[in-house]
């Protein structure tokens, strides 16, 4: 496994040098938005600043969000069927899945610097099989249906399974 320096760096919020040193550690990219709120006088590592700050479930730091990728998440909060203003509004945002990337080639304040970036495109994220029950055993039994068409498509525990069988 390789060791990345900058996983060690004290920062308050996610940094580009963050999500290198995840990167680095094999660690996926894709978060999911537990909240977005407008919070003043936050201390993102050092400096005191007001702006839009976005929680995520995974154990991750905050991200201070720019208008690139408030931009972005209105788009996702578009496709989601949200209207006109609504989509800006960022409490929309919540459950929002994302993947985030090091951008390097943001001009900031007349200077090239690495920033963080939304992907544009959201992630496909795999939907849960239901779980196989007593409800399902009519039509599987109709269908003929194998222990391995079954669990291709459903979970399936060995007392069911069992139960099933038995039928």
């Amino acid at each position: 496994m390789k060791t990345d320096w900058r996983q060690f760096r004290k920062s308050t919020h996610l940094a580009s040098a963050d999500l290198d040193a995840m990167e680095t550690a094999g660690k996926p990219l894709i978060f999911t938005i537990k909240e977005v709120k407008y919070e003043t006088g936050v201390d993102v590592s050092g400096t005191k600043m007001d702006g839009i700050f976005c929680y995520f479930i995974e154990a991750v730091k905050p991200l201070k969000l720019n208008s690139t990728n408030n931009k972005i998440l209105a788009g996702f909060s578009k496709k989601d069927g949200l209207i006109g203003k609504e989509c800006h509004v960022i409490e929309n945002w919540k459950g929002m899945t994302i993947e985030l990337y090091v951008d390097r080639n943001v001009k900031m304040m007349g200077a090239i610097t690495d920033g963080i970036r939304i992907k544009p495109l959201q992630p496909k994220v795999a939907q849960p099989k239901p779980n196989f029950t007593e409800s399902n055993f009519e039509a599987a039994k109709k269908a003929n249906a194998t222990k391995e068409q079954i669990e291709s498509k459903y979970n399936l525990t060995q007392e069911i399974w069992n139960q099933y069988s038995a039928v």
